[in-house]
Order: structure tokens, then C-alpha cells, then sequence
């Protein structure tokens, strides 16, 4: 039985009683956030406070769906218990979110000869013809996000930050798609490596 059935007023719908319930408890959400945030700002950028705190309001809405009234001790307040069972549910998501994080930014830290495709000097071109031609054959197979990080990485030489930035999204969403497009192109990166 969710937290709200105990929370609602009478004849209140439940989706109105979470509301309230999400609005007295917001400062606590952004103040657990906050924290993490904190503790791990080294590795975050600005964009990342907004996937944690969505990260924590769904774990509240989980906490929520999964608390049972029936096991809380009759002589303690149901409402104390929820919401140490909701800041452990938070803290335990936050923790996942950023533990993945920092997985996926060291895993940025590629080899040498990993990192870059090698482009043949092919006639008088300019280089961005050649990388244009040589990725003509995969660009169908790329997402428009994917294809929009080539333009700006390969093309533009921005970094995860700005890409991020321009595209309103976080860093580790950035890194996703380059980790995609590692994958869709490894085919084009054993091709390369013949042609030496």
C-alpha cells in the first residue's frame, strides 16, 4: 500500500496527495541532491544536478509505491518512518547514478592508437571531405544525436562539455552517444587500419 493512502485527505486522489506530499518534502530532496552533488563535483558538470535530482524524486515516487504501512511499530509515527525508508531509497539510487558516472568518464581514457581514426592523405580535399566521404557509407546507420556529435566533435573539435551544453543534455548522455558510435564504427576502424 503506498505512503500516499496513508498521506491523502479524505476522498483526496492519490496522484494529488503525492503532489503535496512531493512539495513538503522537496527541500529534502534537493538537500540530499545537494549533498551528493557536493561530494562528487569533480567528477559532475553543471548539466548533471538536474539527472540527479530527477534521479532522487523518482526514487521517492519509489519509496513511496513500495512502503508498507502495515510493517511500521504502532507506537512510531508512520510518516518518520516513511521518510527514512524514502532518504535511504534516495541516497541508494543517487549512489547507482554516480557510481555508473564515474564508470563511464574514466572509461573515456582511451589507448593512443585507440582514440582517433586514421584519415589516408587522399588527393587535394580538404580534410573534412575526406572524413565525409569515408563516413558517407555509415552515416544512415547513425542517430541524429550520433551524427549530430560527429559534426560537432569530429568537425567543430568541441569537447563533451560544450556538446552537452548546445544540446541541453548531460555529459553522460554525450558519452552514451560516442560510446554508440564507437561500436557503429568499429567495422569503419578495421577497414582504416587495412588500408596503412
Amino acid at each position: 500500500m503506498p505512503f500516499t493512502d496513508y498521506f491523502a485527505a479524505p476522498f483526496e486522489p492519490e496522484c494529488y496527495a503525492f503532489e503535496r506530499l512531493m512539495q513538503k518534502y522537496e527541500p529534502k530532496i534537493r538537500k540530499t541532491v545537494k549533498r551528493y552533488n557536493d561530494m562528487y563535483k569533480q567528477y559532475l558538470c553543471p548539466a548533471d544536478y538536474d539527472d540527479l535530482l530527477q534521479t532522487a524524486q523518482y526514487a521517492f515516487s519509489e519509496a513511496n509505491d513500495k512502503f508498507d504501512i502495515t510493517k511500521v511499530a504502532p507506537d512510531k509515527n508512520p510518516e518518520h518512518v516513511f521518510i527514512a525508508f524514502a532518504a535511504r531509497t534516495m541516497e541508494g539510487r543517487l549512489s547507482d547514478y554516480l557510481r555508473k558516472h564515474y564508470k563511464n568518464k574514466s572509461r573515456e581514457v582511451y589507448e593512443r592508437d585507440d582514440s582517433a581514426y586514421d584519415i589516408p592523405d587522399e588527393a587535394t580535399e580538404s580534410l573534412n571531405r575526406q572524413m565525409l566521404r569515408i563516413l558517407q557509407d555509415h552515416l544512415p546507420t547513425l542517430t541524429p544525436r550520433e551524427a549530430l556529435y560527429i559534426k560537432l566533435s569530429v568537425f567543430h573539435d568541441w569537447s563533451t562539455e560544450q556538446i552537452a551544453e548546445a544540446a541541453h543534455v548531460s555529459e553522460h548522455t554525450v558519452r552514451s552517444w560516442k560510446k554508440s558510435l564507437r561500436k557503429k564504427l568499429a567495422p569503419l576502424k578495421d577497414e582504416l587500419k587495412k588500408r596503412k
